[in-house]
């Protein structure tokens, strides 16, 4: 299932999406923005993926879409980021560094060309 959104200058700066075990929380905070990996009630967080200031995104539209293969593919701008659920791993096209909780372990970070 694909979600698409823009975030307004007076709307929510929080959006969030799951689909069976796996949510997806995309913050707008004052300096940065940031994709959250959790689970279906948004309590436990997997992984964190701070992209950057909310200024390089103004506009932009995110791309959600929750695929058949455990993972999610979350896409603004030309920012490419995979969540995959099931192995427990983070990439993205640009470097970004990906944070891992407790739960998945600290090292969730694949190549883009590894996932």
């Amino acid at each position: 299932m694909r979600h698409t959104f823009k975030f307004k200058l007076f709307g929510s700066k929080v959006q969030m999406f799951c689909e069976e075990h796996k949510g997806i929380v995309i913050e707008k905070e004052p300096d940065v923005v940031c994709v959250y990996g959790t689970d279906e009630k948004y309590k436990d967080v997997f992984c964190a993926i701070p992209l950057c200031h909310p200024k390089f995104l103004k506009g932009a539209e995110y791309i959600v879409d929750f695929c058949e293969n455990e993972q999610v593919k979350v896409c603004v701008g030309d920012l490419q980021i995979i969540i995959d659920f099931g192995k427990k791993k983070c990439a993205n096209n640009k470097s970004i560094k990906c944070y891992g909780s407790d739960s998945w372990g600290q090292d969730v970070q694949l190549e883009w060309n590894e996932i």
